[in-house]
């Protein structure tokens, strides 16, 4: 039988030592066994016990089938790194995680060049040590790379000589593309520059300025390529090709690795203030864009995330209660395009309360859309509620851009999409809604998580607690 003990490090982070005991493989003999796990994914105390528990079975288990099937021999192959992400990658793009897949090329890239280097990209993993993968976390410290296309700007007005209009029927550059950079000072690539100066016999270095446009790795990219390092070596451990994850034994010293769960800043939300001046400049954008003040309107008093409004349908509107279901999220990838999936946890599935002036915009909105179809009311389940002004449905990053662009036309500072989730959860804790009833409508799976990031922005309750204790020690 597996024994464990859970206790903390110097940090007061929880990690546990499982002991079994089980035949060496080799003599036959009793021998014990130890296996550490690690709260990589900072979880509770209560959660972090019942995955060591379930751990614990798995470990016994796997002693027992170790010495049953006895050598190595008898066990499949060990793969190489790439060979193993190639398995991983199949998976995780046949269950629509497009987004992390997408992640996945870029540190299989930079990983795989990296084992070339240090010849081992022909080995096993298990030749790949704890220092390997240090020293290729390490090399981001001092690597720059290229953010996009290099960028342009004007020094100087273009001569009359240009004609855009040519520029724009010879593919070279987009009419839109020429008036943004004559009158906003706007940027564009470097290589339609060259081939505008090469069109119009003008000097490239007279008329333009090369942006720089090289950026360091931030620590937050570091330690999102280690987090998916160590979710690939965690597979090599299931297989027992590998004892230990020499992921989880690297460092990156820059505190919590858990990024998602760092406190929001009153930089990155809405004052009181700011939301009421944000909704009236909503409220005077003309008629033809009630589809933008709409779904701006549903972000900030709902809550939900960019993806799960672009997958609310007009059948997710539960007019006679008042509520909104929030059922699947709609993104792109560059991979794929446009998908759709499921909420990524069970909480996220949840039902939202629809506040009053939210619920009058929702009523003229249907209108709206019943205009453009008689038969809107029995085809709910097939429009969506994002939508341009011929009701079909927009790109996840189209909502973004109308956001900054009504900023940007008001004065407001910018705060992006989940920004207005943010704002959101900031109102209702100030309004002193209880934290549970806060977490259901965010969808975090434990309320700990909202008072890690917004616990902030819940009002000082000093008075209460005394004025509490005084009403009960106070003597008759």
């Amino acid at each position: 039988m597996a024994f464990f003990k859970i206790t903390t490090n110097k940090k007061g982070e929880l990690q546990a030592k499982i002991q079994a005991y089980g035949k060496d493989l080799s003599t036959g003999e009793r021998k014990l066994y130890v296996k550490r796990i690690y709260n990589e994914d900072c979880l509770t105390e209560a959660k972090f016990k019942k995955l060591v528990e379930k751990a614990s079975i798995e470990f016994e288990e796997s002693i027992v089938r170790a010495y049953e099937n006895q050598t190595v021999e008898i066990r499949t192959r060990v793969l190489t790194f790439n060979e193993l992400l190639q398995e991983w990658k199949a998976n995780i793009r046949a269950n629509l995680s497009l987004g992390y897949y997408a992640r996945i090329l870029e540190i299989e890239d930079k990983f795989n060049v990296f084992l070339k280097e240090r010849g081992l990209f022909d080995k096993p993993i298990s030749a790949i040590t704890v220092r390997d993968i240090q020293l290729f976390l390490n090399s981001f410290s001092d690597k720059t790379y290229t953010l996009g296309s290099r960028t342009v700007e004007l020094k100087k007005p273009l001569p009359k000589t240009v004609n855009f209009r040519q520029l724009e029927r010879e593919g070279i550059l987009s009419r839109n593309s020429s008036y943004h950079m004559n009158h906003n000072n706007a940027r564009i690539v470097e290589t339609a520059a060259r081939k505008m100066c090469e069109r119009f016999s003008i000097d490239f270095d007279t008329y333009f300025t090369v942006i720089p446009n090289e950026r360091r790795y931030s620590q937050e990219t570091i330690k999102g390529y280690r987090r998916m390092l160590r979710t690939l070596f965690n597979e090599a451990v299931r297989y027992e090709w590998i004892t230990f994850n020499p992921v989880s034994r690297t460092k990156i010293n820059t505190g919590n690795s858990n990024t998602s769960l760092r406190p929001i800043g009153e930089k990155e939300v809405f004052s009181f203030t700011e939301v009421q001046e944000f909704l009236s400049a909503l409220d005077r954008l003309p008629k033809e864009a009630i589809n933008q003040k709409v779904c701006l309107k549903i972000m900030l008093l709902t809550g939900v995330r960019n993806a799960e409004l672009h997958g609310l349908r007009w059948d997710d509107i539960d007019f006679e209660n008042k509520q909104i279901h929030v059922r699947r999220n709609r993104l792109y990838s560059r991979v794929i395009g446009i998908y759709e999936k499921e909420p990524k946890t069970k909480t996220s599935f949840r039902d939202i309360p629809i506040p009053s002036e939210l619920f009058d915009e929702l009523l003229a909105y249907r209108e709206w859309f019943r205009l453009a179809d008689d038969a809107f009311d029995i085809k709910l389940d097939q429009y969506y509620l994002a939508v341009g002004l011929d009701r079909e449905p927009l790109y996840p990053q189209t909502i973004g851009n109308c956001l900054y662009r009504i900023e940007q036309k008001n004065g407001l500072k910018h705060v992006t999409c989940h920004g207005l989730r943010h704002t959101y959860c900031s109102l209702l804790l100030s309004q002193n809604v209880p934290i549970q009833t806060v977490s259901k409508y965010m969808g975090h799976s434990d309320s700990t998580i909202t008072l890690k990031v917004y616990s902030h922005f819940i009002p000082d309750t000093k008075d209460r607690v005394i004025f509490a204790l005084d009403s009960i020690t106070k003597k008759k």
